[in-house]
């Protein structure tokens, strides 16, 4: 992989630019879904190419192959430094590309690889998961559940004398059952996934994770319909990371300030929130689905404190956002595929713990709603606007968990919640996530603690 990549870097050097990458990509994925006890797919495939990038005066260009060998990743070089100078005449803004120099060989070791894992092993696991959802309660109308699984290595040099290898495995199961009373009909979706072999797969929450799904659907045939208003509001860990990473954590995405497109723009180094509130990004954790112990440019990666004390502090950097507004990389650099361009991304996101017990969070809260997991919605970056429904929650009366509902949402301006932050548990969970961005999808985490946020407007039925 090494000598090829020099290959296209000399290429792309020798016509004329100022600064080039390569990224080399060897993956695997499997996908087994089964829907109401049927096999819809059982598919496996391998993806192999190199994606080439050449810069000069502030002009960008990309390039993807699959032709392997030296001619071909010299002529893609080539023809991707022709493009980048063809180009730079039409940027306005100006600047070089400059960073830090990084070599390593990582390897991950897991315990039980996928390919030692038969293909009927993982079927069957299927099966179990969408066996358990579907025969939980004859309520259960309709069960899906998938299987996949990543396995790649990626070499990534540049011209400033980065080399470095990576590897990585992630698994991930998927349960989403369907309940339904009447003309009452509730879906709910599941999923466990941690950097791994197949082990995880073989632990108790993963070999359960259908019974849980299809008994929090049945449970939802009996909520109520909540009603709207302003309420003091429970978040459970679940959707505090969803709220954290798209409200949020999105709009600290350093591609968003030279495009203005963000609502932290004048932020930086300035209150975002109270100051027992901290917020951070962390690809080193071990273990978890969004970590990795570089970028897909190479820079190494650390933990990124947000927000400390209530002080925007940091934002999510690629080199080019790095080199444009004078900070300093730190490693967020990520990508789909080799044939994608790096983005600034997130790994895994989450509200840091403090110091409140969870009951007694509940307890402390007269009258208010807890509001647990998520289903879909919707931010607005640039203006901090944003609309989640929850996935269920619960009433909370005198300070007791009461009657549990449904179709209930949190709604509002991210700055103005997190200035409304008043109570941050010391409880800590995180969950499996995608994060799409301009046509991307990578692994993420998300997750915190229970939080409570006072007097927000939420949306009911």
């Amino acid at each position: 992989m090494e000598e090829l990549a020099q290959v296209a870097i000399d290429a792309a050097l020798n016509a004329g630019v100022m600064f080039a990458d390569v990224r080399i990509e060897n993956s695997t994925t499997t996908i087994i879904e089964l829907n109401d006890g049927i096999t819809r797919q059982s598919m496996a495939s391998r993806m192999k190419g190199a994606g080439i990038r050449a810069f000069i005066d502030g002009a960008w260009a990309f390039a993807q192959t699959t032709n392997l060998s030296r001619e071909g990743m010299r002529a893609t070089g080539r023809s991707v430094a022709k493009l980048a100078r063809a180009t730079r005449e039409k940027v306005a803004d100006r600047f070089k590309i400059e960073g830090p120099v990084f070599e390593d060989n990582v390897k991950l070791n897991v315990k039980k690889p996928f390919d030692t894992v038969s293909i009927d092993e993982k079927m069957q696991f299927v099966k179990l998961i969408d066996d358990q959802a579907r025969n939980f309660d004859k309520r259960i109308v309709a069960t899906r559940t998938i299987y996949g699984e990543l396995t790649s290595e990626i070499f990534i040099a540049n011209t400033l004398g980065t080399r470095v290898y990576l590897q990585n495995t992630i698994p991930r199961i998927i349960s989403v059952p369907t309940a339904k009373e009447g003309p009452n009909r509730q879906r709910i979706q599941q999923s466990i996934s941690l950097r791994s072999g197949f082990e995880e797969m073989e632990t108790e929450t993963a070999q359960t994770i259908g019974i849980r799904a299809s008994q929090l659907a049945i449970e939802l045939l009996s909520s109520k319909t909540a009603e709207g208003g302003i309420y003091d509001v429970v978040i459970d860990p679940a959707l505090n990371g969803v709220v954290t990473h798209e409200a949020f954590g999105h709009a600290t995405e350093a591609d968003n300030w030279p495009a203005h497109s963000t609502v932290l723009e004048e932020k930086l180094n300035e209150t975002v929130g109270p100051e027992y509130l901290s917020i951070s990004d962390d690809p080193t954790l071990t273990g978890m689905r969004g970590s990795t112990e570089y970028d897909w440019e190479g820079t190494k990666t650390k933990k990124r404190l947000l927000v400390k004390d209530g002080i925007l502090t940091d934002l999510l950097h690629s080199l080019e956002t790095s080199s444009r507004l004078g900070l300093e990389p730190n490693g967020a650099a990520r990508a789909q595929s080799f044939m994608h361009v790096p983005l600034p991304r997130m790994s895994n996101t989450f509200m840091e713990p403090k110091d409140w017990d969870v009951d007694e969070l509940i307890e402390d809260t007269k009258k208010g709603i807890l509001l647990c997991s998520f289903n879909y919605g919707y931010t607005q970056s640039a203006k901090g606007q944003f609309m989640f429904q929850a996935s269920h929650g619960y009433l909370i009366e005198n300070g007791e968990k009461g009657t549990m509902v449904r179709d209930v949402s949190l709604a509002g301006n991210i700055l103005e919640i997190l200035a409304k932050v008043d109570a941050i548990g010391k409880d800590f969970e995180l969950e499996a996530g995608t994060c799409g961005k301009d046509g991307q999808s990578i692994p993420t985490m998300t997750g915190g603690p229970h939080a409570r946020i006072r007097q927000v407007p939420v949306g009911g039925m």
